[in-house]
């Protein structure tokens, strides 16, 4: 054993030293990818930082260019009024921008013009490096507004010895950064070019406003991502990874550091962990060092006990009245006892060796030779079992053990033992023929079987199924119980099932059984009595059932649940909260526009936003109650405890109304909440309940509002807008009509076109507001088969006028769903055609933010109007979100400028500044510009004095049937 115990010592070092090398290799990787990772993490944050602080200052700088337009114009025309009406401006601009301190225009010295204080170090700071590569607007220092609170300075060249001066607060500058995850000790922060700090989240206390060094200087005023690898920060000391994200537009920078120690957390028990597994190897080592050792030395002891026992055992077997034999130096005679003359069927008392090797059957010769020639050289013992062949010709088995021995003068002696053992022999063919037969049928049985005792629950037999299924050798399985394979919560159940089993059989059951990798699955095990080997034990029949099991309830649980959340669906939670009882408050909450995300940017995406929102749900799920999702946009908020129901949706309501932040964008929904109460003794079923909360949430939606409560009015009201619903198709061609204002020439009034407006009237003579069924119309869909109405009823109209003698183009409003839904080129070209209509007798209108939607498409269509000859209008001009570069490619031929903005136009500066610049703009653009909600002689003078094309309102005329207006055409122009 010594040979292979120093091999054994140099494997298990040689391992200890490779098993040392990986853990370093893998530490050393894991370090290195927690390292890169934290840096991406970081320009990742300085990134998403970057763009939202230049999105407010291009904000504000927008704001501030057109206060010094306005103002520069003022101080051109009315010098001395000018500060004045800029503080009635600014007034409003500082209601609209909270982040704002203040705006003051000041002079070249910083000496204030208009209210509020000036800045007499604005000449200092208002220098070009204060200034981006592509802005206007230059950044000086922090100032100090109070103790605790800080302004950033924000100034605007108005002319050539005028600046408009801004104040920033540096607490909307936080805010912008607050919400990034940095971890425990990371850090957010914004700074200027004289490395003062404008902004730091977490913010300790009198860091804002203070200077510190910054590096990587000469990357500001450039569009720069640089990392910056781990720093020590100046700031507090903290070793950190970080970033630094540059403005071109702004000297601006944004820098941003995950703590080293927060990257490095989870890593230091990686190398705990590993110390322990290197120290557990080389323990392990040496317990196994020690019990070779051991062994080794018990082995020796045993062989010589073998060595002085095998004599003992000798003269056991003459006391037993067994056979003796043995052969003398010269190995010519073999002599024997007179016991094996019946063995041998002779007379004699001796035989020579050669006759007696005679005897012995021929397939056994060669081996009892070999044998025989070994032990009597002194090179083993002598133990065979042979044939041996009788006179007769009758074969008998025959157990030879011999040895040699030394004896007087050390003559050289083989002694040895004879036992007829023909009756063992015939057994033993028949045992082992049963045994192959109980062994074919047991080892070759695909299903796992075994046999244990019953007393004491250790296995006496187990096939080859059982050996691959649970993954122990065979060997193992014999020096273990059934305990060994069943989870510890399981073995009481062992105990009861042995029992019923004394009994009698028991039924099949399902159990865990637990394999040799510590993987569970289940069993179910049909369990039988037998005798085995002579004692009492159970056969057992382990039939794999997870599968079809784990199918089964996978099946119950796509019945229950939502595969895209993993959250209950609609039936399963009423089911459980009928079952459950009591009362509880349901919030039913609708989510429009999840199903465009998917449509629009992709279902990864879509899939993110939806598990986002159910992730921040089913926290509340969690915390009050039970959560639900119903395909495709709306979750089922279950709140339980009656206590804690205005928390819990008071929770519900901020949770939903943040947007849900991606990589690379960002997601603001607009929720809508209904609200129903089950209380107890309510008859009401909970899909009852659930339904109210529905209608409650189609309330708030109509409403306008984010949270509706379910009571009888709900009902009613949209009972009452289902049975608009059914009216509408009947009614689309039989109670709607069409009523007809003029579009005038804003010089003399002459007519120019008319506007087609949607009327349904009632019985009693008043009138549905189009608000009221427009909105409806597409929601169901209707809207389009009413679309094509108006259409073919504006071309006929447009027939009428011209038969009357009036070639008036008529405008025909066209919604947002009409337009990107249907072929509305085909619909105006076949309306024309049957109508016999000249190119431009009919226009589209259409409102901006509309056109927005899908710009791509909406251009093609707009392109296809133009080649049928039919103009298009853009209503409500100036109202909406526009990209005014974008609208220029657009195939527009008028804009129509909106009536909030004609409204006091003669009186109001900021309006009429409005309408100046939208008709400057429309003008310069070669469109038409049509006034709307003209209701006044001053109103009109003035658009007419400053080039507005056309107008309508109320003053030129209401809307009214085609009749009145053809009579009121006549009527003028007699």
């Amino acid at each position: 054993m010594a040979r292979p115990l120093r091999t054994i010592v140099w494997l298990g070092v040689s391992l200890g030293v490779l098993l040392a090398i990986g853990l370093v290799a893998m530490l050393t990787n894991d370090y290195q990818r927690r390292q890169e990772a934290a840096q991406r993490q970081s320009s990742a944050l300085a990134t998403g930082a970057q763009r939202l602080l230049r999105l407010e200052l291009r904000n504000l700088e927008r704001a501030m260019q057109g206060i010094a337009e306005d103002g520069a114009l003022l101080f051109r025309r009315v010098p001395s009024q000018a500060p004045d009406l800029l503080d009635d401006a600014i007034s409003g601009v500082l209601q609209r921008h909270a982040e704002l301190h203040s705006i003051v225009v000041a002079d070249q010295h910083g000496r204030a013009l208009t209210s509020g204080s000036g800045d007499l170090q604005l000449p200092l700071w208002a220098v070009e490096d204060n200034r981006g590569s592509s802005s206007q607007l230059y950044i000086g220092p922090p100032q100090a507004q109070d103790a605790s609170r800080w302004v950033l300075p924000l100034a605007l060249r108005m002319g050539e010895d005028r600046w408009l001066l801004a104040r920033l607060r540096t607490d909307e500058l936080h805010s912008i950064i607050s919400g990034m995850d940095t971890g425990e000790s990371g850090v957010v922060s914004i700074t200027d070019r004289y490395g003062y700090v404008l902004a730091r989240s977490p913010d300790p206390a009198g860091v804002v406003g203070h200077r510190f060094g910054l590096s990587k200087r000469e990357l500001l005023r450039r569009d720069a991502l640089t990392p910056l690898g781990t720093e020590i920060s100046g700031v507090d000391g903290i070793e950190r990874i970080s970033s630094l994200s540059t403005l071109a537009q702004y000297p601006l920078a944004v820098y941003t550091g995950l703590g080293r120690r927060d990257v490095l957390a989870a890593w230091w028990p990686y190398v705990q962990a590993s110390i322990g597994v290197y120290l557990l190897y080389w323990m392990l080592f040496g317990a196994v060092y020690v019990s070779l050792r051991r062994a080794t030395r018990d082995q020796d002891s045993l062989t010589e006990e073998l060595r002085t026992g095998h004599a003992e055992l000798r003269m056991a077997h003459q006391v037993g009245k067994v056979c003796t034999w043995y052969v003398d130096e010269d190995a010519c005679l073999l002599r024997w006892s007179p016991l094996a003359r019946e063995i041998f069927d002779v007379e004699i008392d001796s035989l020579p060796v050669a006759d007696f090797f005679a005897r012995i059957h021929h397939e056994d010769t060669a081996r009892m030779q070999v044998a025989f020639d070994a032990a009597f050289a002194g090179n083993g013992v002598l133990d065979e079992m042979f044939r041996l062949v009788l006179a007769g010709g009758a074969i008998r088995w025959v157990s030879a053990r011999g040895q040699r021995v030394a004896v007087i003068d050390r003559e050289r002696r083989m002694m040895g033992a004879l036992t007829d053992v023909s009756e063992r022999v015939d057994a033993l063919a028949r045992a082992q023929q049963a045994e192959r037969q109980f062994r074919l049928l047991f080892d070759r049985n695909p299903a796992p079987f075994w046999v244990f005792d019953p007393d004491t629950l250790r296995f006496l037999e187990v096939n080859e199924a059982a050996v691959r299924q649970y993954g122990y050798s065979r060997d193992e399985f014999l020096s273990m119980s059934i305990l060994d394979i069943r989870p510890r919560e399981g073995w009481e159940e062992i105990r009861g099932a042995i029992a019923l089993a004394r009994i009698g059989d028991v039924d099949a059951q399902v159990r865990l059984h637990q394999r040799k990798d510590g993987t569970i699955f289940e069993v179910r095990a049909h369990l039988a009595r037998l005798d085995f080997d002579g004692r009492q034990a159970c056969l057992v029949l382990a039939e794999d059932v997870s599968e079809r099991l784990a199918y089964e309830r996978d099946l119950a649980y796509h019945a229950t649940h939502n595969p895209a959340t993993g959250l209950l669906n609609t039936r399963a939670l009423a089911e459980q909260l009928d079952e459950e009882g009591g009362a509880y408050t349901i919030a039913y909450v609708q989510f429009r526009g999840l199903q465009l995300v998917s449509d629009t940017l992709g279902r990864e995406v879509g899939d993110v936003v939806l598990q986002a929102m159910a992730k921040r749900l089913g926290g509340l799920g969690v915390r009050y109650g039970l959560l639900a999702f119903q395909p495709a946009e709306d979750f089922i908020f279950a709140i339980r405890d009656d206590h804690q129901r205005q928390t819990a949706l008071d929770t519900l309501v901020q949770t939903v109304s943040e947007p849900v932040r991606g990589q690379d964008w960002l997601h603001q929904f607009e929720p809508r909440i209904g609200v129903a109460v089950k209380f107890d003794g309510d008859a009401n079923t909970a899909e009852q309940v659930i339904g109210m909360a529905a209608q409650a949430a189609h309330a708030a939606r109509d409403e306008g509002n984010v949270i509706a409560w379910y009571d009888n009015t709900v009902s009613s009201r949209l009972a009452e807008r289902l049975r608009l619903a059914g009216r509408i198709h009947s009614a689309i061609d039989t109670e709607f009509e069409l009523y007809y204002q003029p579009i005038c020439h804003a010089a003399d009034s002459t007519p120019a076109a008319l506007e087609a407006l949607l009327r349904w009237p009632q019985a009693d003579g008043s009138f549905i507001p189009p608000g009221e069924f427009i909105q409806l119309c597409e929601d169901t869909g209707l809207i389009l088969a009413l679309g094509r109405w108006v259409i073919r009823s504006a071309a006929q109209a447009q027939r009428q006028l011209v038969d009357a003698g009036w070639d008036l183009p008529i405008a025909v409003n066209v919604s947002a769903v009409q337009f990107f839904n249907s072929d509305l080129v085909a619909e105006f070209t076949r309306a024309s055609q049957e109508f016999g209509l000249a190119r431009g007798a009919l226009q589209v209108e259409l409102t901006e933010s509309s056109l927005m939607r899908k710009p791509g498409q909406a251009k093609q269509t707009m392109q296809r109007l133009h080649e049928q000859g039919i103009c298009i209008s853009l209503d409500d001009f100036g109202t909406g979100y526009s990209n005014m570069s974008y609208l220029q490619h657009l195939p527009l031929d008028i804009l129509k400028i909106d009536r909030s903005f004609v409204a006091d136009v003669e009186t109001n500066p900021r309006n009429a500044s409005i309408c100046r610049a939208l008709l400057s703009l429309g003008h310069s653009m070669g469109l038409t510009i049509i006034a709307e909600g003209v209701e006044t002689p001053g109103q009109h003078q003035w658009l007419a004095a400053h080039g507005c094309d056309q107008v309508q309102g109320y003053l030129l005329g209401r809307p009214m049937p085609l009749a009145k207006v053809i009579a009121q055409l006549e009527s003028v122009e007699a």
